[in-house]
């Protein structure tokens, strides 16, 4: 059977925000859970949101990447090298997925967004 954690679990364990649900959501997450990767971007939103925990972008990059050790998700190293771009970025959440999907030698990406596109070229011609 797949187990699967929706936001509220991955923020109870991220903050320690609620000493019982952190407790609840450290044994489910250490019991193991998959997340789907469509939860990524609502949780940056909650840990960034001023109005919520207001955590700066790389703290929230690095925090992740590191839980992305603890749980199986479809596509961890795209979401991973995203993370990553996140962090050092001003870019939104799915701008950076894009960029990483798009370093593969076979994918192309399109875009009317400058700043996308510029960030593109910028690693592409690093490497």
């Amino acid at each position: 059977m797949r187990r699967i954690a929706d936001t509220n679990i991955l923020v109870r364990y991220l903050t320690g925000d609620d000493e019982k649900a952190e407790a609840k959501a450290t044994e489910i997450i250490k019991s193991g859970v998959e997340i789907l990767p469509e939860t990524v971007p609502e949780l940056i939103y909650m840990l960034t949101s001023g109005n919520l925990y207001g955590m700066p972008r790389t703290a929230v990059a690095e925090t992740l990447s590191v839980m992305l050790n603890e749980v199986s998700v479809e596509r961890k190293s795209v979401i991973r090298q995203a993370l990553e771009i996140y962090g050092g970025t001003k870019l939104d959440y799915v701008d950076c997925l894009l960029i990483a999907e798009g370093s593969a030698p076979d994918v192309e990406v399109l875009s009317f967004d400058r700043k996308l596109l510029n960030e593109m070229r910028r690693r592409r011609s690093r490497t």
